[in-house]
């Protein structure tokens, strides 16, 4: 229950002056909702192609130790550093720690986008390993993803095997 000496539409206007000035126009709350809803962060594609554009990769591999076999596996490990100080002119977030923390959760949280983009940074070198064609190679790859500041820093780690190279291009 409202207190009517509380309510200011209930009470008479005491300066003529206020008189002249419209009644408030708030809105009573009727009914509460049902459903709440929730802004939605997420990375947009400009924003993806942005980041990678200015990001420092280093990339190097190797074959494994010993004589050639039909098994023999070849390594590459991935670094890719995302400094936000060098894409702040596009950003309108700052370049700031806390920036950098939440674009490594949304990166994490996108699905395989980050690792399908390590898959394309490791496919040459592994293929310049092997020698062999790049679309015959099954890639394992497992990366991780972090925040130092206001940069994001992602590593992975990717092998591949001739064995499975010539499994797949019988299929």
């Amino acid at each position: 229950m409202v207190n009517p000496d509380r309510n200011p539409r209930s009470r008479p206007m005491s300066s003529p002056h206020l008189q002249l000035l419209p009644a408030p126009t708030w809105l009573h709350v009727q009914r509460i909702p049902l459903i709440r809803r929730e802004v939605v962060e997420s990375l947009s594609a400009s924003a993806l192609e942005l980041l990678w554009s200015r990001a420092e990769v280093v990339v190097e591999g190797d074959a494994e130790l010993g004589a050639p076999t039909p098994g023999q596996r070849f390594y590459a490990s991935v670094m890719v550093t995302i400094d936000l100080a060098t894409c702040s002119m596009h950003m309108r977030e700052p370049s700031d720690a806390a920036t950098a923390l939440r674009l490594a959760e949304l990166l994490a949280a996108g699905g395989d986008a980050v690792r399908k983009k390590l898959l394309e940074i490791v496919r040459p070198e592994l293929s310049r390993l092997c020698g062999q064609s790049i679309g015959r190679h099954k890639i394992h790859l497992d990366h991780d993803l972090r925040a130092d500041g206001s940069r994001v820093l992602i590593d992975g780690d990717a092998w591949m095997s001739l064995e499975s190279a010539r499994k797949t291009s019988r299929r």
